[in-house]
């Protein structure tokens, strides 16, 4: 059997192959085996074999919160930024909105916010070039609905007629396409609802009809409502490759990791391990599944809060929730 294979697969747990050997490279006598292990192996739910992930980092190196190139450890992204300028916008007018400044203030404080998406940049742009506001339809984003949780945090769960027009008000300062504002005004009902303390059913059931009819207000068709009914019913699986800037996508995915995880330090890091544009996801995930505890819940939740870069002095931030509450209380009245 002189350099000869001999083997033979046999299932397990783990795919390995054995090959006995009887010489060395040499060709000196030597008995000797030699072993693959297979990339693949057999998950305990549903005892398929897949191949793992290698792109997928673990809980613990998500956690160590590692520095993006360009960035300082623990920084904060656009989605963060731009859901304090939310916030505090609402804050100052009583849970109204006001487009145009907005979009001034937005423009002014473009230079210190990291990850500007390219809708949110043009539309910076336009307005800095003619003032204009509001958006040409285009290609569909996010980053309205990234932004929209502060409008669901200071509008009650039965204002959703008011909670739509000001979502689809304040995203078509920046983003115009149907798909946009769909997206956006399903994520400010979440937010409405998750305050409320909605069941992971109650939410998914919440929150498709808003689809469908903020898809119907905008004339569009009820895209989202169809994917967030397999999230409801466990058919949808975030794609491989990561969750794009689509922004049916970024909220199905948000919704998919809120609602399966329970403690938020898990949710956020199901959301990253997504891959793909994962602030936008753990930025929703943390805001669904955040929004209803304390400050003092969340630190201790996230073990890892110390690195924070927060945009804005935390006395501040929490200035801006005490407002946003007081206003949500005094219109519940």
């Amino acid at each position: 059997m002189h350099g000869r294979e001999t083997g033979q697969w046999r299932e397990a747990d783990l795919a390995v192959a054995h090959w006995l050997q009887h010489t060395s490279r040499d060709g000196d006598m030597q008995l000797h085996v030699h072993s693959q292990i297979a990339h693949v192996a057999r998950t305990a739910t549903d005892e398929k074999w897949r191949a793992p992930d290698s792109n997928t980092a673990s809980q613990g190196q998500i956690e160590r919160l590692p520095a993006r190139k360009g960035w300082p450890r623990g920084a904060t992204s656009d989605d963060t930024a731009l859901t304090m300028l939310v916030a505090r916008h609402l804050a100052d007018r009583d849970g109204d909105g006001d487009p145009a400044v907005f979009l001034a203030d937005l423009a002014q404080q473009e230079p210190t916010i990291r990850g500007l998406g390219p809708t949110t940049t043009a539309a910076i742009e336009r307005f800095r070039r003619g003032g204009e506001v509001g958006a040409s339809p285009g290609r569909a984003t996010n980053g309205a609905a990234m932004r929209a949780l502060p409008i669901g945090w200071v509008l009650f769960h039965d204002q959703a007629e008011r909670r739509r027009q000001v979502t689809i008000a304040m995203s078509r300062a920046t983003h115009a396409d149907p798909a946009a504002l769909v997206a956006a005004c399903v994520i400010a009902a979440c937010a409405s609802w998750a305050l409320e303390g909605a069941s992971p059913s109650m939410l998914l059931e919440a929150v498709t009809e808003e689809a469908r009819e903020a898809a119907q207000e905008v004339r569009t068709d009820a895209c989202l409502a169809e994917m967030l009914t397999r999230v409801s019913a466990g058919t949808w699986e975030p794609p491989a490759k990561g969750i794009s800037l689509d922004p049916y996508e970024t909220v199905a995915a948000g919704l998919w990791c809120a609602t399966r995880e329970t403690p938020l330090r898990s949710g956020l890091v199901s959301a990253v391990q997504l891959g793909g544009d994962t602030d936008t996801v753990a930025a929703l995930v943390g805001g669904l599944m955040g929004g209803k505890l304390t400050a003092e819940q969340v630190r201790a939740e996230l073990p890892w809060h110390q690195l924070f870069v927060l945009p804005g002095l935390e006395t501040a931030i929490a200035e801006t929730a005490a407002v946003l509450a007081t206003t949500r209380a005094i219109q519940s009245v």
